[in-house]
């Protein structure tokens, strides 16, 4: 038995011989509350003694938004009945948990940079965390009345769809770049009050948006079954996306992902139905044009912002895509 494994079997048998049962409220204390136009915002401070860090939660017509950021200093159970329906958006973006859930036979493993969509109708269950790692997750919850007030069981079924008993325990999917800035902007805001209402409303929706528009897309064709790998083409994918000013190579991103650059080569293009090297130019490429359009960088400096060193590279490579040079685009597109 590899290590992981045994230390994942270690912390069950440990959690699960437990007496006491955590919750989130007995390991923490309430440091502030603010409620305006209707939306109430609590955030909490772990106890010294289990964690360090915070968990907020903001809440209002149906919904509510919850983030966690904590390294903890013990491994917690945490058992419950969900009295209520409501359909659950969740984003582990750093961590990994221990989930169980009445009538499914076999423990969830869930881990970072996955996320899922579940409609959870009065279940039963209990989730276990590994000391000494950060847990750092964004979770959503909303309504039936949030549900169809927005209409989002008409086309899409969503009750149906997404519901446990109906996916079981194939729900757990990678996290694409889109959501990840949509998470960045969720996690570094600060608005109050009404705009607080409005950005996590939008932002709900367009994560949902995102969600439902991916579940629609032809699956890809099912590629070598390397433990992982699925979850390491998208780290791949958002290495790219998240600092296009790096030219990274290929051996640099099979080393940091830890896949062979063959395999890694053959499998994004089956995965993504494009080359890396196709996949980062379009990226560079949007992000120029958006530059060209909505600022005044001088053309040198757009040219490093998108992995370009030589303003004469960039101006040749975006010829080639968009048929006209950098300077004359950013003419045709101006009032």
């Amino acid at each position: 038995m590899d290590k992981k494994r045994r230390e994942k079997t270690s912390l069950k048998t440990k959690l699960h011989n437990k007496k006491k049962i955590d919750t989130l409220y007995s390991i923490s204390e309430l440091i502030k509350t603010h409620k305006q136009c209707g939306i109430l915002s609590k955030r909490f401070r772990f106890l010294d003694k289990f964690g360090i860090g915070f968990f907020e939660y903001h809440r209002f017509d149906g919904l509510q938004l919850s983030i966690f950021d904590v390294v903890l200093k013990k491994d917690l159970f945490m058992e419950g009945y969900l009295s209520k329906d409501f359909l659950e958006l969740s984003f582990l973006i750093e961590g990994e948990q221990i989930i169980k859930i009445e009538g499914i036979t076999h423990d969830l493993i869930y881990e970072s940079q996955e996320s899922y969509l579940l409609y959870l109708s009065k279940i039963r269950g209990s989730v276990a965390y590994h000391k000494r790692k950060r847990l750092k997750e964004v979770k959503i919850r909303m309504s039936v009345d949030f549900i169809k007030r927005h209409r989002l069981d008409e086309e899409y079924t969503i009750l149906d769809k997404y519901s446990l008993i109906k996916l079981q325990n194939n729900f757990f999917k990678p996290l694409c770049p889109k959501t990840q800035d949509i998470l960045s902007e969720i996690l570094t805001d600060e608005r109050k009050g009404l705009l607080k209402r409005l950005f996590l409303e939008s932002k709900t929706l367009e994560l949902i948006a995102l969600k439902l528009e991916n579940s629609s897309k032809p699956k890809p064709t099912i590629i070598t079954p390397v433990d992982n790998l699925v979850k390491k083409l998208y780290q791949t994918q958002h290495l790219i996306a998240s600092d296009l000013s790096v030219q990274h190579s290929i051996q640099q991103l099979s080393r940091q992902i830890g896949v062979n650059d063959f395999v890694l080569k053959k499998e994004f293009k089956c995965l993504f139905g494009k080359t890396i090297f196709e996949y980062a130019t379009e990226l560079r490429m949007n992000k120029a044009k958006q530059l060209l359009h909505h600022s005044k960088k001088p053309i040198y400096e757009i040219s490093e912002m998108v992995g370009y060193k030589n303003s004469t590279h960039f101006t040749a490579a975006f010829k080639k895509i968009e048929g006209i040079t950098p300077k004359t685009y950013r003419n045709s597109t101006r009032p």
